[in-house]
């Protein structure tokens, strides 16, 4: 009579460690690559805002009149729309070309202007304050940006500020990156 090895059913020690280690191994791998992503989702939205910001510019050279961004908070849900104006006959006007731009949900936008003495007391009496379009900033035929200041870009679930300044030099919008 003849005995056959009995063989035991279920995984050794080590087969149940190897598995572990790739699901671990796996997951990680996942993990860094979703936050590639949305480092990437945040660094694509920056440079098309940097896009948009010189086209704006390029447009007020193109067609000889100022352009100026107003900032449109309206609803929180929808995110923040930065709206391109022209100037036209003493009045700021919404253009339908370049479109508006939107913002993620997640992005904010702020400004940081810096006002020349030379202008803070001075009142234009043609714009009536209540009624009128006034930009943050405009964007003039003769290749720089009124007044002076930057554009900062940031998002919630990023510690990633964006920095758009005006460059004298090119005449156009640059975009600096910065971590805290």
């Amino acid at each position: 009579m003849s005995f056959s090895p009995r063989r035991q059913a279920g995984f050794t020690l080590i087969e149940i460690t190897v598995v572990v280690v790739i699901l671990a191994t796996m997951s990680g791998m996942s993990l860094f690559a979703i936050n590639q992503a949305f480092d990437r989702r945040y660094q694509s939205q920056a440079e098309n805002l940097l896009v948009w910001l010189n086209q704006l510019s390029e447009q007020a050279a193109l067609e000889g009149v100022a352009y100026g961004i107003v900032g449109d908070a309206e609803d929180p849900q929808q995110g923040e729309t930065l709206q391109p104006v022209a100037y036209f006959r003493q009045h700021w006007f919404v253009t339908s070309y370049p479109e508006a731009f939107e913002l993620d949900n997640e992005a904010r936008a702020e400004w940081v202007i810096t006002y020349s003495s030379q202008y803070d007391d001075v009142e234009d009496p043609l714009v009536d304050v209540e009624d009128a379009l006034v930009p943050i900033v405009a964007m003039l035929p003769d290749g720089y940006m009124e007044p002076a200041g930057e554009l900062l870009l940031s998002f919630d679930s990023s510690p990633l500020t964006y920095s758009y300044s005006w460059d004298e030099e090119s005449g156009a919008m640059t975009m600096l990156k910065s971590a805290p």
